[in-house]
């Protein structure tokens, strides 16, 4: 009996339309707050982020089957051409790998070509070292090794190599390829300044050591070097020849690199030392006359 007196107390209060239609309007706020954060849950999948992981060395087809497996979309947006790596792998990726993304998150991949760009060989000969790296960037080519022989025009390209012959001007070779180049290194036996490359990155390394007319020796990591990506961000700790000795060296010298990812390991200039190193004078060249 008393529950059947609540049912018609509620059934009496609610059919009154001043109580009724706020219960209904706060009933439909409460439902649409309700439907709109289960929405925004599942549509920003809170909390459910996971690393991206390495796609570099995998050719396409199967990265794009990885990245399927992993819930994610690869889009490939640029193709290199490298000699030395597989056809159709993948080169880079962004965002990296370690990075923590949702799921369906984009990753923009740049593969290897399967059939490369060709683009013609400029003439560099003649040109001086600092023209030719600049000449070849800018045409999509990469500086291989630089030779040198006695020759009055120091620094100066006499000839251009590629695969191991010389390449005459205009020929088409693929995009990205790496032309090795012979110099005139003086006939008085002049040499160039070792610089300092301790903290840099190897692109970064090989980058000065061109320009200071000497090339890159025998390269060898630490146990924090793992992947092609550690490589990358990996750092020189030591070299040699060092260049807190002797700091002429002859052109085209090749120098020994040590790199890591532990910073503890690179050691920082003291101020008697770097009073020593003049960066300044990389890329220059100084003279020293045989008896």
């Amino acid at each position: 009996m008393a529950w059947q007196k609540v049912k018609q107390l509620f059934k009496k209060i609610l059919s009154n339309p001043f109580v009724k239609t706020p219960l209904f309007a706060i009933g439909i706020v409460m439902l649409s707050v309700l439907v709109f954060f289960t929405f925004l849950h599942v549509f920003t999948r809170h909390g459910r982020s996971f690393t991206v992981p390495e796609f570099s060395d995998l050719h396409i087809e199967k990265a794009m089957e990885y990245a399927k497996q992993k819930k994610l979309r690869l889009e490939v947006t640029d193709s290199v051409y490298i000699t030395t790596r597989e056809p159709g792998v993948v080169i880079e990726q962004n965002p990296l790998p370690g990075t923590y993304v949702k799921a369906n998150r984009r990753v923009f991949v740049t593969t290897n070509a399967i059939n490369p760009m060709l683009v013609e060989m400029p003439d560099l000969v003649g040109l001086t070292l600092r023209q030719a790296i600049s000449t070849l960037n800018l045409e999509g080519f990469k500086t291989g090794i630089l030779a040198f022989t006695y020759d009055i025009a120091v620094n100066n390209v006499l000839e251009q190599h590629y695969l191991g012959k010389e390449i005459d001007p205009n020929t088409e070779i693929p995009k990205g390829a790496t032309i090795d180049l012979l110099l005139g290194r003086g006939q008085n036996n002049q040499k160039t300044v070792l610089p300092r490359i301790i903290g840099l990155t190897l692109a970064e390394a090989h980058n000065l050591l061109l320009e200071a007319s000497l090339n890159i020796g025998k390269t060898s990591y630490d146990a924090t070097v793992i992947d092609n990506l550690d490589s990358l961000q990996a750092r020189v700790y030591s070299q040699y020849p060092s260049p807190m000795g002797e700091t002429a060296i002859n052109f085209g010298a090749r120098v020994d690199l040590w790199l890591t990812q532990n910073e503890s390991r690179i050691p920082v200039l003291t101020n008697s030392e770097r009073s020593k190193v003049d960066v300044s004078d990389k890329g220059e060249f100084v003279e020293e006359i045989l008896e």
